[in-house]
């Protein structure tokens, strides 16, 4: 079981106040300073629906120390540790792959991870997708993959989106810019102890009927 201690400093009701803020479709419940407004400082909450999907604490507006991501099924899914920049635990996710170069059997390999899990983080990068108009009349399945290409440091460099099927095939890039810079943070590979550059992909389906 994991456990998430919350510092007891600056924790004093006449010192805070809490507050409600819409981020990204999903409400976030934090703790900030009565000396510094709108700075986020102690424990928060991100709500989606009437779940939640993420705790921690911040520390001068900036995420620190152990934070919990749950999935839809509201189960722990990551524990990702912002001041150390390691994660403490993942539930893998069977629609991701791997793919690092020169990987050989008998080599030690840590795959890399959307900091922040699926069903919190990599949410915002899989819902940059959009049907084609020119697909939406054509019936059938299609197979869906999100591309993500990390450097060594776990920063993604580049997203693409591919459709495949028989009859249609198109890839398209993403524009990194248009993304936060929350979005672009992975945990990298490590192969044999040194950070390598990696890419993930999520597999789907697209049914059109």
């Amino acid at each position: 079981m994991l456990l998430i201690c919350f510092s007891a400093n600056a924790q004093k009701s006449d010192s805070t106040r809490t507050y409600y803020k819409i981020i990204r479709g999903t409400i976030e419940h934090a703790t900030e300073l009565k000396s510094k407004r709108y700075v986020r400082n102690g424990a928060a909450e991100i709500i989606s629906g009437r779940k939640i999907i993420a705790s921690g604490l911040y520390k001068d507006d900036l995420r620190y120390g152990r934070w919990s991501f749950f999935n839809a099924k509201d189960s722990l899914e990551q524990v990702y540790n912002y001041t150390t920049k390691k994660v403490e635990f993942n539930l893998r996710d069977k629609h991701l792959s791997y793919y690092i170069d020169s990987l050989k059997t008998g080599d030690k390999v840590i795959y890399p991870i959307k900091v922040g899990g699926v069903n919190y983080a990599m949410y915002y990068l899989l819902n940059v997708f959009k049907v084609p108009y020119e697909l939406r009349r054509s019936l059938g399945n299609y197979d869906l993959f999100y591309i993500f290409n990390l450097d060594e440091s776990g920063k993604l460099i580049k997203f693409e989106t591919k459709i495949a099927s028989l009859n249609y095939n198109k890839i398209d890039v993403v524009d990194l810019a248009k993304l936060k810079a929350e979005d672009l943070e992975f945990a990298p590979a490590v192969l044999n102890g040194r950070k390598v550059a990696s890419t993930i992909v999520y597999e789907s389906k697209i049914i059109v009927e």
